[in-house]
């Protein structure tokens, strides 16, 4: 009998308890413990085959503010910052991939977009060391085959800048060189790494796999976005220069700017008086130059040929290391009006945080870029610039879109 009720009893405690403990998790669901989401473990590399002027030994990129745009499984998605910082010799990296940064996220994730900034460009060039001049600072990038599904994967960033060499001659008639670096690149997940790739650092050799698809981004870009046509005139001393871009394809492009490439006639401003302390007027002319670069502001072009001098102390000898000028007017875009550029609240899908400018080309769009005025290499103490540049009339010339993959197209220079 004893043992009976022993039984009884025990089992309607045991009932009693676990009805206590259903209420309990009812009222408060959160106190049941969940099972974390799987992590992978992902890495940031870069792959860098620059083009340079032949002499280059070394090409140092110092990078910052590296922030990738993921979207979750449940749809919700932010930027976050990875953080890191360095400096690369990219001709080091030609065919291998170094890691720069590295973080955790959830698996099952998409990796939409990633963003990094160059704050510093230096080159050695037959043994003398250039600051150079960047393009675009701020580089955004769509990522090819997004979606996070292993434990170790990273993105490839296939960085691949051309370094411009830009002639000129100071007072005595001597050379002067320096530099421009007009940036392109595509970017791709790769699945399958090693755990050594997650350590900030490593370099190793590309993988086929992550050669292809970084080959079929470029395509992409070069079979979906397209010059339309392109014009370019001189009239007396102003150049005019108009590039049609269309985007038939179906996702956003960016382009980080464009250069002019043929035979440039570079003559003497008589207008030009450039003053020196305790020297007279001085006037000089440059030699024949074959590349403009341009920048874009909104859907300007905004020629750019060195570093912007004429705020910085200078010694004797680097005054004649001056900018290219030109005063540049605004081209137009069809379709939906939507402006372009990180500023005034146009058209931009950087973090926010992040400086510089990039054309962003969503997809159907069809956008005019114009430049419209005097391209001229200024002194410090020119009061005009003291080397008109212009193209030829009767020449051909290419126009080289840079940016996610490259573009060109060919253009007779008119009167």
């Amino acid at each position: 009998m004893t043992r009976k009720w022993t039984t009884k009893y025990g089992l309607a405690a045991v009932l009693t308890a676990v009805l206590i403990i259903s209420v309990a998790l009812f009222a408060n669901p959160n106190i049941v413990p969940k099972q974390a989401s799987a992590k992978s473990s992902f890495a940031v590399m870069l792959t860098d085959p620059p083009t340079v002027p032949a002499g280059t030994t070394v090409l140092n990129i110092t990078y910052s503010d590296i922030s990738l745009d993921i979207t979750y499984a449940d749809g919700t998605s932010n930027w976050i910052s990875v953080g890191s910082s360095g400096t690369i010799n990219s001709l080091a990296l030609v065919n291998m991939s170094q890691t720069i940064a590295s973080t955790t996220i959830p698996t099952n994730t998409t990796v939409d977009k990633i963003q990094f900034t160059i704050t510093n460009v230096t080159a050695v060039i037959n043994d003398q060391t250039y600051n150079v001049t960047t393009l675009s600072n701020t580089l955004v990038m769509s990522i090819a085959n997004s979606q996070v599904n292993q434990t170790l994967s990273g993105v490839l960033i296939d960085f691949n800048p051309t370094l411009l060499q830009i002639q000129s001659t100071d007072a005595n008639g001597n050379p002067v060189n320096y530099y421009v670096l007009v940036p392109s690149a595509t970017a791709v997940v790769v699945n399958g790494i090693d755990q050594a790739q997650i350590r900030v650092g490593t370099i190793v050799g590309i993988g086929q796999n992550a050669r292809l698809g970084i080959t079929r981004v470029t395509e992409n870009f070069s079979q979906n976005l397209t010059i339309t046509s392109a014009s370019l005139s001189v009239e007396g001393n102003t150049t005019n220069l108009s590039v049609t871009l269309q985007n038939n394809g179906d996702v956003t492009f960016r382009i980080f700017g464009l250069t002019l490439q043929g035979q440039l006639n570079s003559t003497l401003n008589p207008e030009a008086q450039i003053l020196m302390p305790g020297n007279d007027h001085l006037h000089f002319g440059g030699p024949m130059m074959n590349s403009i670069p341009f920048s874009i502001n909104d859907t300007s072009l905004v020629p750019l040929l060195g570093p912007d001098m004429q705020m910085q102390p200078m010694m004797p000898q680097q005054i004649f290391h001056g900018p290219l000028i030109g005063m540049g007017k605004m081209g137009h875009m069809d379709q939906d009006p939507q402006p372009f550029g990180p500023q005034n609240g146009m058209h931009d899908d950087r973090t926010g945080a992040a400086t510089g400018t990039y054309l962003v080309l969503d997809a159907g769009q069809t956008v005019t870029l114009s430049f419209s005025g005097v391209v001229g290499q200024n002194e410090i103490f020119a009061q005009s610039p003291s080397n008109v540049i212009t193209p030829i009339v009767g020449n051909s010339y290419t126009v080289s879109l840079m940016g996610e993959g490259f573009q060109s197209f060919n253009v007779t220079a008119t009167a």
